[in-house]
């Protein structure tokens, strides 16, 4: 946060905020037999990831948002067409986590990123949401990989999206 003694939009793409959401999709890890796992005495999450070609990080799905957008791009990609209304319905519904201004290495003076997490918890594995969004997922750009990860501070992940899982594992009370 600060000056970063760079000038104009740099890679990014308009002067001033460049938006941003992303959507934290979470669900109970279970054992062999359903049940929810544990570590210690908190329960432990599993988180939707995506890695793109070229990146040595996973990230939560999402991406910048035009004007007037209500996906993103690069989630659109990650879901196939006939889910996305579904899953703006389910954004709909999700616990903002963090609004705000996003520490990123493409930040400069005149352009910056501020973004929207939203929690979209699934807390039964039969949940129909959630068979259907693995469903849609399993049909989706081949290249970009997409998996579920366990929360956990060690995860390989984008430090703005570490922090944003944190908050997200918080409003759970679970382990991180």
């Amino acid at each position: 946060m600060g000056r970063t003694g760079l000038r104009g939009r740099g890679s990014l793409r308009w002067f001033g905020p460049n938006h941003t959401l992303h959507p934290v999709v979470t669900r109970w890890r279970r054992n062999q037999d359903g049940a929810i796992c544990r570590k210690s005495i908190k329960k432990m999450l599993e988180v939707l990831v995506v890695k793109r070609p070229g990146s040595e990080h996973w990230a939560l799905p999402g991406g910048s948002r035009e004007p007037g957008e209500a996906l993103p791009r690069k989630l659109r990609q990650v879901l196939r067409q006939e889910f996305w209304e579904p899953f703006e319905a389910l954004l709909a519904q999700g616990a903002e986590v963090y609004k705000g201004y996003v520490d990123d290495p493409r930040n400069t003076d005149n352009a910056w990123v501020e973004t929207v997490a939203v929690s979209i918890h699934f807390r039964d594995q039969n949940d129909l949401e959630l068979k259907r969004l693995n469903s849609h997922l399993r049909a989706r750009d081949p290249e970009v990989a997409v998996r579920w990860q366990v929360v956990d501070r060690r995860t390989p992940l984008y430090p703005s999206h570490k922090s944003i899982l944190q908050k997200a594992a918080a409003l759970f009370t679970a382990h991180y």
